[in-house]
């Protein structure tokens, strides 16, 4: 049967299946379920676990020989299986299967492995894990569902659903989503009874992200010019930071132009926000630079970029340093663009 990760602790605590597959994109997510069910398997009295690594020559006879080794110590194991692909050949799907079929009360299997591709979700091995336990499937959060995901596991661990919050962690960890379960669990400690004072929090966040690079972007969107030299300087110890720096700017600025694009096309600027999934934090930083800067100038201003990421790989002479600071400024509105 098939189980949401969400839904994956209710059922747990309802029942525990004798197998778990679980798979997905997500390799935190993945390990998250595997805890829970270890946990959940462990207060069922499965006290040992044996572990094996499986690729497309594995000796699958390896685990019927663990299976029929009979504890002395504890009556109840956990057979755990992580499938390096999810190709494991015509021997393993058979004895896979065979496995899943005929599991004694006293075993647990737990089986994982990275993402399926639709041909593998329809072989015989994975239709009969489905038949005879738990299948649980981790998609890949994407920024689009970044916000969703981070207030579900806020739910989860028993904090009060705060779109605000949940934006703002979003956007401090760009995608991250270790840095986002830290964010949380930070949140959860300094808030136990689960109820956040928001304003607090975003003036905190507001703080510490600020002498980040995505702070400096926003302060370059936000024509904020007096704070751009101030966090550049600041951020500059970090040898690692025009490459970044380069990089989200270029994201930024062809996510723009698409918003300038469409507003050339006399769509309205709350509709294009909405459509460009724009959180609440950051309208106001957009809405500013749609109004500064016509088209034309952000056409520019990525073609410049292009030549600085040319520089940063040796394929082009500029001073990468003085030529983001000089970029950021403009787009600040600071400095009249170079012809």
């Amino acid at each position: 049967m098939r189980i949401k990760p969400e839904s994956l602790n209710a059922q747990l605590a309802k029942q525990l299946e004798s197998l778990y597959f679980v798979f997905g994109a997500e390799f935190l997510l993945v390990e998250q379920s595997l805890n829970d069910i270890s946990s959940a398997a462990k207060k069922a009295g499965f006290d040992e676990k044996a572990s094996f690594e499986i690729d497309g020559n594995f000796d699958w006879g390896l685990i019927t020989a663990e299976i029929a080794n009979t504890s002395l110590f504890s009556p109840k194991r956990i057979i755990e299986c992580k499938l390096k692909t999810g190709k494991i050949g015509i021997k393993g799907s058979k004895a896979l299967a065979a496995l899943a079929s005929s599991l004694p009360s006293d075993i647990l299997l737990i089986i994982s492995t990275a993402k399926l591709d639709l041909a593998q979700q329809k072989s015989k091995w994975f239709k009969t894990l489905e038949q005879y336990g738990g299948v649980i499937q981790h998609w890949e959060i994407t920024r689009e569902h970044l916000v969703g995901w981070i207030s579900n596991h806020m739910a989860s661990i028993g904090l009060e659903a705060n779109k605000e919050v949940a934006q703002s962690i979003a956007f401090c960890t760009e995608g991250n989503l270790l840095a986002s379960m830290q964010e949380i669990q930070k949140l959860k400690m300094t808030y136990p009874d689960g109820k956040i004072n928001t304003q607090d929090f975003l003036d905190q966040a507001q703080e510490q992200s600020q002498y980040t690079v995505y702070g400096l972007i926003d302060e370059a969107l936000l024509g904020n010019t007096s704070q751009i030299s101030k966090i550049y300087k600041t951020l500059l110890n970090d040898t690692a930071m025009p490459i970044v720096l380069s990089s989200a700017l270029y994201r930024e600025i062809k996510s723009i132009i698409d918003m300038s694009i469409a507003m050339r096309q006399g769509g309205e600027i709350n509709d294009i926000l909405q459509t460009h999934r724009v959180w609440n934090k950051r309208k106001s930083a957009m809405t500013n630079i749609l109004k500064r800067h016509p088209y034309q100038h952000l056409q520019k201003i990525l073609l410049s970029l292009g030549r600085i990421d040319r520089s940063i790989k040796g394929m082009d002479n500029l001073n990468v340093v003085d030529e983001l600071l000089t970029l950021l400024l403009n787009l600040a509105g600071k400095k009249q663009w170079l012809q």
